[in-house]
């Protein structure tokens, strides 16, 4: 997509708002009308464990392209997402032969994927699942930022009051219950797309709520939670990576302008790369400034972590660090907590909070705000500052462990 093309609500990663929409809708219904059953589902999985798609996926897949019902290739299309161009090249490290199988040949879609290795085939989808957890009920609604409310608030996961709405009238009621400043986004949706937050207004919320209602039907509306988003990847249960997600920034020197800052810091070299993009001076950053009185002529003391930018999207200058070693037992605990209630192994949690430090007990504001069951592996793949972890090779490998 062209930039002038491009939505500046939808980041780096435009989706089709329609299709979205429609989707969102389809996901809402079929879970009203499959989740009673899906408990029993999973009972009589057992059952029929025998039949396995692994083996019979790549002629099914062979058969729908040749029907024009979508693609099968052989290599990395150009046009997909990092997550899937890193998936391809730890498999070929590995000596992992592997088909991906585009329905309508879209690269903007979730993709099929039959690999295989010796004698052992596997089939997923975009990512190789872990087996070692089972079947898991949460994989139908845990993307669904409403029902995951549901599930964990009675755990005792902490989570960002408010609710999913309909209508601007219920938006702007449930905005005055939780209290200012409050974000809405759509209830379903990834990447922040179409997400505002340091909303204080009525009339703020107005646009934010317009905003996503272009993704979805229904709005969530909650409190604005407290400090920096973190992905955490949780596989088998363990919270194997934790990256920070930082907003476009600049360390203040006591010396130089945000200005000079910003032109300084989009000299870094990995920031003209595919992932990380130079911090742009537009209007969001003019009016990110203003809403602290500030200019970009304004010099931040020594030492200063001056936030130029709300969107934490690499799109728009943000940048990655890793942070795995240095959170501290409390939180991994919670984490631990929440892939338990899951009970999936393998999700993408994005969690707000000050200080991964500290304790979350000792810190208010903070907590889930989502989680994927598709995570954007990416993220633990190339980050701007600390060490890089290879999450596709890591799923890899447990979907083909090594032979005893």
């Amino acid at each position: 997509m062209s930039a002038k093309s491009r939505c500046p609500d939808c980041g780096e990663y435009p989706v089709n708002h329609l299709e979205q929409k429609i989707l969102a809708i389809l996901d809402t219904c079929t879970g009203a009308m499959f989740g009673p059953v899906d408990p029993l589902a999973l009972r009589l999985a057992p059952l029929f464990a025998w039949i396995s798609f692994d083996r019979i996926a790549l002629p099914f897949y062979r058969l729908l392209a040749a029907l024009h019902i979508g693609a099968l290739r052989t290599d990395a299309d150009p046009r997909n997402a990092p997550r899937t161009h890193l998936l391809w090249e730890a498999a070929r490290r590995r000596g992992i032969a592997m088909w991906q199988f585009q329905p309508l040949d879209d690269p903007r879609g979730v993709s099929f994927f039959v690999a295989k290795k010796g004698a052992a085939w596997r089939s997923f989808e975009g990512l190789p699942r872990p087996r070692t957890m089972g079947s898991s009920p949460s994989i139908t609604w845990m993307d669904n930022k409403a029902a995951l409310k549901k599930h964990l608030v009675p755990a005792g996961i902490p989570m960002a009051r408010g609710r999913a709405c309909v209508t601007l009238r219920g938006a702007l009621r449930t905005m005055h219950e939780v209290g200012t400043p409050v974000i809405t986004k759509p209830n379903l949706g990834s990447r922040a797309r179409h997400s505002t937050v340091h909303i204080t207004t009525d009339e703020e919320l107005r646009r934010g709520f317009a905003s996503a209602k272009e993704l979805s039907p229904w709005v969530i509306v909650e409190q604005e939670l407290q400090g920096f988003v973190f992905r955490v990847l949780l596989v088998n249960g363990e919270p194997v990576s934790v990256v920070r997600r930082e907003p476009p920034f600049v360390m203040g020197d006591g010396v130089h302008t945000i200005r000079e800052l910003i032109a300084e810091e989009n000299k870094n070299p990995k920031r003209n790369g595919e992932l990380f993009h130079a911090i742009p001076v537009n209007e969001d950053v003019m009016h990110e400034l203003s809403r602290q009185g500030l200019t970009l002529d304004a010099v931040p003391a020594q030492g200063t972590m001056q936030i130029v930018n709300p969107h934490v999207s690499r799109f728009y200058g943000g940048s990655t660090t890793t942070v795995t070693d240095t959170v501290h037992p409390d939180t991994m605990a919670l984490f631990r907590k929440i892939a338990s209630v899951l009970g999936d192994p393998l999700v993408g949690v994005d969690f707000i909070i000050r200080d991964m430090t500290r304790s979350w007990k000792e810190q208010t504001l903070c907590g889930v705000i989502e989680c994927n069951s598709l995570p954007n592996t990416d993220l633990h793949h190339k980050v701007l500052y600390g060490p890089p972890f290879d999450a596709s090779g890591l799923l890899l490998d447990l979907a083909f462990p090594p032979a005893h």
